[in-house]
């Protein structure tokens, strides 16, 4: 393999992915960079495996392998091909532990409006009758959280409510 200044490629790939692993983790992702895909039907994917601190992980770990392989004068065939598949390896291992510890852990941030009945609230957009409003209402999944509120009779804003029940995607409120 070329040796330039003094390193070999496989050294030199290492450093530089390693010097853009380390730009990732005191920036976090630069301007959204990396290769998601769009699955479309609301479904959330988590991490991408093609996200920049995945292929800065594996490009380190390919210039390392690399250079260890070709320390050890695999040849130039199965040097490359070895670094691929350790790199590969630690790649696919740390999107798996980036998976659980990042992703999977999150805490659910999604209410369910039942879980709001009894809970008070203040009025954000005056509702009125056979209209739609808005009451600001404190969860312990969202903290606050603005919710569609339906009434019998008109509340006006900064009105204090409270939740009586669901109907359809607004819960039906009363003054508190």
């Amino acid at each position: 393999m070329t040796i330039v200044l003094g390193l070999s490629l496989y050294t030199w790939v290492m450093i530089a992915f390693l010097v853009l692993l380390l730009i990732v983790l005191v920036l976090g992702d630069i301007g959204d960079l990396g290769f998601d895909s769009d699955v479309g039907a609301d479904i959330d994917t988590g991490l991408s495996p093609l996200s920049l601190p995945i292929i800065a992980v594996f490009g380190t770990a390919f210039g390392g392998f690399g250079t260890l392989f070709e320390m050890m004068e695999f040849g130039p065939f199965f040097t490359p091909v070895l670094a691929i598949g350790g790199a590969m390896l630690v790649a696919g291992g740390m999107w798996v532990v980036m998976m659980n510890v990042f992703v999977k852990t999150q805490a659910e941030t999604k209410v369910e409006l039942k879980d709001l009945v009894g809970t008070k609230g203040q009025v954000m957009v005056p509702i009125r009758p056979g209209q739609t409003g808005q009451i600001l209402v404190i969860t312990e999944a969202r903290g606050r959280t603005l919710v569609d509120a339906v009434a019998d009779d008109p509340i006006s804003t900064d009105e204090h409510v409270v939740v009586d029940s669901v109907m359809g995607n607004a819960v039906k409120v009363h003054r508190a």
